[in-house]
């Protein structure tokens, strides 16, 4: 197979995922396409979860997105994940802010969700060329059946997952429709956001504390709980800030980690691209699809950092987007 039908042949599973399928819905509120984040966190107002006691939205969880699964990407957890570290107990924040951090983490999923069905495309591509190769080589006697039933049988597991990505586009696509309470008509196409770049510094987590306890939401909520109840509205306040200052902590080590692998990634597919238009044997594919990976988790870190940002701000009654972080004090120098 030549360059051009390998370069063609990757052309195309790039755009087979981005093919959902479109299935007649009734009609619906209007949504944008492309949807911005912006707008995406404008129908947060009129949910039906904003209306409710948080006893009674209890009733009705939300279930977890599929992608961006934060605390255990900070803390490698994927042997015993934890997936409720993810939220914010519901009571600490105001309705609204809890539905606009409900669309953030289902619009980022969808984002990831894209991104992961290139991915998976890409590896079709990888383990296909080799497959259709030497089903050619075949019927020349180069190769027996069984070289081509390994071949096929490899291939058909990295099918099933592109398979699996494409549904996942739509599957995310539906939760964000739920989230934005128009569960009748999917977004399409997303418009992604320009993301800040992460504070250098954060304020101190007393300070975030004595921020969060001003907040209207929460003094509200403190003056009508009696002393058991503040003494653990307290405790799980410190908690969550905590736990949120320290995910940032690391997600700054983990940015830097996927900066020196992405820079690695990219040098080796250039090599492999170089030998492979040298006609001499090259690893090319699965070279493209680790570049594809690597790119993914730099997305899954700056969400995941986004989010919890956004979270901080959730507590202490600052709008979540766009992000209002608050400047650490600077020192004061001695004279």
């Amino acid at each position: 197979m030549n360059n051009k039908t390998f370069w063609n042949t990757r052309a195309a599973g790039l755009l087979l995922c981005l093919a959902l399928p479109v299935i007649p819905t009734q009609a619906a509120n209007e949504v944008p396409d492309p949807l911005s984040l912006e707008q995406a966190l404008t129908f947060a107002e009129k949910h039906p979860r904003t209306q409710l006691s948080v006893e009674i939205a209890a009733r009705y969880p939300t279930s977890r997105p599929l992608y961006l699964d934060c605390h255990n990407l900070a803390y490698n957890n994927s042997a015993s994940p934890d997936n409720q570290r993810d939220r914010l107990l519901p009571s600490l924040v105001a309705p609204i802010d809890a539905q606009r951090l409900e669309i953030m983490q289902r619009f980022f999923d969808v984002l990831l969700a894209d991104s992961s069905a290139v991915r998976d495309n890409e590896n079709m591509a990888v383990y296909f060329i080799p497959l259709d190769r030497t089903k050619t080589r075949m019927e020349l006697k180069e190769f027996s059946e069984l070289d081509v039933a390994e071949l096929d049988a490899e291939y058909q597991v990295v099918r099933q997952q592109g398979a699996a990505s494409i549904a996942s586009q739509r599957l995310t696509r539906s939760l964000l429709a739920q989230a934005i309470n128009n569960p009748e008509k999917l977004p399409n196409e997303l418009q992604p956001p320009t993301l800040p770049a992460p504070p250098a510094e954060l304020p101190t987590t007393e300070e975030l504390l004595k921020a969060a306890l001003d907040s209207d939401h929460l003094s509200d909520l403190l003056d009508d709980a009696d002393a058991p109840q503040r003494a653990l509205l307290d405790m799980e306040i410190r908690q969550q800030i905590l736990e949120l200052v320290l995910r940032l902590d690391i997600f700054k080590v983990a940015a830097e980690r996927n900066k020196a692998e992405t820079l690695w990634r990219d040098y080796y597919l250039e090599r492999s691209r170089t030998l492979y238009e040298q006609e001499v044997k090259s690893d090319i594919g699965d070279a493209m699809t680790q570049q594809s990976k690597v790119r993914l988790q730099q997305q899954q870190i700056q969400f995941c950092s986004v989010l919890a940002l956004a979270q901080l701000n959730a507590l202490q009654g600052k709008p979540v987007w766009p992000l209002a972080t608050t400047a650490a004090k600077p020192e004061e120098k001695t004279p």
